[in-house]
């Protein structure tokens, strides 16, 4: 019997630094996976926890939770999000609702599908027995972790002693969702909750859906508060910009949209193809 080494599927870390980009973490969508990107982005710890409740909604979309044992769409491709944990200040023990905590939930029960974080380095990495360290807000209670629950990860950096800022991760999901658009590779941006940054990213897509509507798609999560909701109930910005969707906070509306738009698919009918590698 051939042991194998306890680190041997523990997630890979890479460095990107200034204009360079790693080739080593582009090779990850080079896996045989179904060629479609779903790129989810959101509250963290601003997010009010009466919003943070329907993250579970959205889990079971996704993962095609059934409680009387269905067999149902589920996310198969490629998952990019933050690839951050919160925990708290005070009890590291609990781990703060984020955005960032979907991809990871449903992991296991999403065989077809490979998660990749991208995290932009704001501050001085700490190492701990929680984790690395990115950043840490004891006024509000809780620091940010490099999140364990993932394939693989980027994390941008200006120099090697410059802090990067929020908006490096949405810019550069978006560079590599413009790469292997140019395979025909598929994208959705998921937008649940957010602030500022969430805006800018959501706009940035909204636009580039005016250029390249067979892609770019937005799907907005409303009732899940904040920068989502205003989005969900403007309705000149969505006339305006017609591949940005929605879709109520529940369950069913959450699946039958994501099936809509291509994230979901009953297991066996992936489509997989030829792996082929852009983005680096």
């Amino acid at each position: 019997m051939i042991r194998k080494s306890v680190i041997e599927n523990a997630p890979s870390l890479f460095i990107q630094t200034g204009k360079e980009q790693s080739s080593l973490f582009a090779m990850n969508f080079a896996r045989d996976v179904r060629h479609f990107v779903l790129r989810i982005t959101g509250g963290c710890g601003l997010m009010e926890s009466h919003d943070a409740v329907g993250l579970k909604n959205l889990e079971d979309a996704l993962s095609g939770h059934s409680e009387d044992g269905r067999i149902l769409p589920r996310f198969t491709g490629f998952g990019l999000f933050g690839g951050t944990r919160m925990l708290n200040s005070f009890d590291p023990t609990i781990i703060v609702p984020g955005i960032t905590e979907v991809f990871p939930k449903i992991q296991n029960r999403c065989p077809e599908a490979v998660f990749l974080g991208v995290i932009a380095k704001i501050g001085t990495l700490r190492y701990t027995q929680y984790g690395v360290v990115l950043s840490e807000d004891p006024g509000k209670g809780w620091f940010t972790v490099i999140h364990p629950g993932q394939h693989s990860t980027v994390l941008l950096q200006p120099t090697s002693d410059a802090k990067a800022s929020y908006e490096d991760e949405f810019k550069e999901c978006a560079r590599l969702c413009g790469e292997l658009r140019k395979l025909n590779w598929q994208n959705l941006l998921l937008v649940y909750n957010g602030g500022g940054v969430t805006e800018m990213e959501l706009k940035t897509w909204a636009a580039l859906g005016k250029q390249d509507p067979d892609s770019w798609k937005v799907l907005i999560v409303n009732g899940s508060g904040r920068v989502a909701d205003k989005y969900a109930a403007d309705t000149e910005f969505l006339k305006e910009h017609p591949t940005v969707h929605v879709a109520e906070n529940d369950v069913e509306a959450m699946r039958a949209k994501l099936l809509e738009l291509g994230a979901i698919k009953l297991p066996g009918e992936s489509g997989l193809r030829l792996p082929r590698c852009a983005a680096g």
